[in-house]
């Protein structure tokens, strides 16, 4: 481990934080980082009635911890019906720890919490973040740099939760971390098709203790057609452009089946490709 840096792993977190100001690494301040991580699991633990409810039906609550608080907000600024507060426990974690970080004058914080990222920039500090363009691979190939406070977090089948859609992976930019997280799981399960080729099953049929228990998330995904790929890309693209549109977030990149969809920041300050782009000519014919 690098300095400055510090792994806390328990139960379902596994974070690394980052922390430094200007030439000197925060190691002391980076493990207050992991023992305040450590201290929101057990918020989160003592408030999973509240975090499995659909966030339509949940109102902010003086008495809910802020990390409740924020993840209610997030998802329900996706006006997704089926997204409880979880789909943004990852990004409102990795959010609320690097604002603390923040305290200490470090001049760059990065909070990775299982590839939800939350980034804090000062004094002309920037990162290069390594995406994953197929979670089911653990690659990273791809970077994009940023230079301001922002969140860039991935969803997609083959990850850590279950998803609805076909995507290989979805990485999206926003201001936050937690509405990243939030719109990452809402484009994945929208980037999506009916085909025979794809096995769905009810979610508390493989994990009884679900938040989302009556909706058929994605088992297996076979070899799709261009077509296919190309009609699901479409279906994440127009969700992701209404995203975009409202100011949620900054950017996505959608990746079916080693094709490849960038939107917004993505489509200028992607790097390294590792897989077929949709070109311009596909995007006006085929993905308008």
């Amino acid at each position: 481990m690098r300095e400055g840096t510090v792994l806390v792993s328990s139960g379902p977190l596994h974070m690394t934080i980052f922390a430094k100001k200007k030439d000197r690494f925060l190691n002391d301040e980076a493990e207050e980082g992991a023992r305040y991580a450590l201290h929101l699991l057990k918020h989160l633990s003592h408030s999973l009635p509240i975090i499995k409810q659909k966030s339509t039906q949940l109102t902010v609550q003086k008495d809910f911890p802020e990390v409740v608080n924020e993840m209610i907000l997030a998802t329900q600024a996706m006006e997704d019906p089926s997204l409880t507060p979880l789909a943004a426990v990852a990004g409102t974690t990795a959010d609320l720890v690097a604002d603390l970080l923040l305290q200490t004058g470090a001049t760059k914080i990065v909070v990775n919490n299982g590839g939800d990222i939350a980034i804090r920039l000062r004094e002309g500090e920037s990162a290069r973040v390594g995406l994953c363009l197929d979670i089911s691979k653990h690659e990273v190939k791809s970077y994009v740099t940023v230079t301001q406070d922002c969140g860039i977090c991935t969803s997609g089948f083959g990850g850590r939760s279950f998803t609805l859609g076909v995507a290989d992976s979805v990485v999206t930019l926003s201001d936050r971390a937690s509405v990243a997280d939030a719109a990452a799981t809402r484009l994945g399960n929208k980037t999506n098709i009916l085909s025979p080729k794809i096995l769905r099953k009810k979610a508390k049929n493989i994990y009884p203790d679900t938040d989302i228990p009556d909706e058929r998330v994605t088992v297996l995904v076979g070899d799709l057609s261009e077509c296919e790929i190309k009609r699901a890309l479409r279906n994440g693209k127009h969700e992701a452009s209404k995203l975009i549109q409202k100011h949620l977030i900054h950017g996505a990149v959608i990746a079916v089946k080693g094709m490849r969809l960038d939107l917004g920041y993505f489509e200028q300050f992607i790097e390294y490709l590792i897989c077929k782009r949709i070109g311009p000519e596909d995007r006006g014919r085929i993905l308008a």
